[in-house]
């Protein structure tokens, strides 16, 4: 069942602001020297039932990033089964094992048919048919959670969306009309942080690292039409079949890194130790964490705090053998309309390197580019933060990463630079 929503309002310049953050994933704009990465009022907003994305430059057009491309008349970027790293038919051993130990009246193993994992940030997402139904698995590494099987169908017609599966830690699946290839789904209430681009597969959707709440108000939007999902379920208790203790929340600096898990779609958030608290400018400050291979990032302009998690895989801005880091832009300013009729926009003319140390020796990190002194990383608990001139891609900047000794162990070209 699904009701048409009224017409929205232009959200407000700061929503904007964290909307462009969730939006921007899957898309990577080209690089202008010197210029400021404009996030304009048209950017990302609700108008006439269609939420636009898009992102635009000083100087320069926006232009998505490979590998393959989806546009549904909102959204233009990756495939979100490539985002999601979605497998047809396929479970790995150890997944399928863990869900049959926490799974409840449901048939042998033998028979289930897998229709698709996607993983990602932490989360591993399976699909199973069964006789009765479709039932969903979701695990962490110290959780399993799995739904009973739901005889369910999509009502007839176009555009349907139909939510059977929720995690307390984000993860969403359902399905949708044979009709929809793409679709976006958000809550209500905040739907410029909490945003989810699931991967569709055969009339299927998964969402690893969706939000939470879906269940107090979701709205979808599929070809240019929002309307609101009902009967949106609350999230299934997991199972912790692989318990961890917890890390550290004694500090001050522990306790306010911990605010940014609140609310937001983190796997095994207790499991997430603070490692380096890093102040650029005059409205940033930029939080990390760490807990075995993901890295979790919060970002703080003026009062705005919300923790996402990277999986090493996806840190593709410096990446090497030693080190792997994304783009983390700050400092945001608003900038004066640059004419009639337009709006102003916030702006940011910088972006740091934010990433893990993947090699134990590693032990300093250093931008370095002909006529400018060289940029040292602060470092910490297998974390970094490297705020150089990296948006300028110059073509012999570079970032060397070297042991306690000083000895190089890798010197890499960042993402872009000719």
């Amino acid at each position: 069942m699904i009701d048409q929503l009224p017409e929205h309002r232009p959200l407000p310049d700061d929503v904007r602001l964290r909307a462009r953050r969730r939006l921007s994933e899957g898309m990577d704009p080209p690089a202008r020297n010197g210029r400021a990465v404009l996030i304009a009022a048209g950017v990302a907003m609700l108008a006439a039932g269609a939420l636009v994305a898009s992102q635009t430059l000083l100087g320069g057009t926006a232009e998505p990033a490979a590998p393959s491309m989806q546009h549904n008349g909102e959204f233009l970027g990756k495939d979100r089964a490539v985002v999601n790293h979605v497998e047809r038919g396929k479970v790995a051993p150890d997944v399928l094992a863990r869900c049959t130990g926490a799974a409840r009246s449901h048939p042998p193993a033998a028979d289930w048919q897998i229709i698709a994992t996607s993983r990602r940030n932490g989360t591993t997402l399976t699909a199973f048919r069964v006789p009765a139904g479709v039932f969903f698995c979701a695990n962490t590494a110290t959780t399993t959670t799995v739904s009973a099987p739901d005889p369910a169908a999509v009502d007839d017609g176009p555009r349907e969306v139909k939510i059977l599966f929720t995690t307390p830690t984000g993860a969403m699946a359902g399905l949708v009309s044979p009709d929809v290839k793409i679709v976006s789904l958000s809550r209500i209430s905040d739907p410029a942080r909490n945003t989810a681009l699931p991967a569709v597969i055969d009339g299927v959707f998964l969402e690893p690292n969706g939000y939470t709440h879906a269940e107090t108000g979701t709205k979808a939007l599929v070809s240019g039409t929002e309307f609101a999902v009902r009967g949106v379920p609350g999230p299934t208790d997991p199972v912790v079949d692989r318990p961890l203790p917890p890390a550290g929340r004694d500090t001050a600096e522990e306790r306010e890194f911990a605010r940014c898990l609140r609310d937001r779609p983190v796997p095994d958030a207790d499991q997430f130790a603070h490692a380096l608290t890093v102040r650029l400018g005059t409205t940033s400050t930029m939080r990390l964490g760490r807990f075995g291979d993901l890295l979790l990032f919060c970002g703080q302009e003026d009062r705005t705090a919300a923790a996402t998690v990277y999986e090493v895989e996806d840190l593709d801005e410096v990446r090497g053998t030693t080190v792997a880091a994304f783009a983390a832009f700050y400092d945001f300013t608003m900038r004066k309309p640059a004419g009639p009729g337009e709006a102003g926009a916030m702006a940011s003319s910088t972006f740091a390197a934010v990433g893990l140390v993947t090699d134990p020796r590693a032990a300093s990190i250093t931008y370095t580019r002909p006529g400018l002194a060289d940029v040292p990383a602060s470092i910490g608990g297998g974390t970094f933060v490297l705020a150089a001139p990296l948006m300028d891609r110059h073509p012999d900047s570079r970032v060397v990463v070297r042991d306690a000794k000083g000895a190089v162990l890798e010197t890499i070209k960042p993402k872009h630079v000719p």
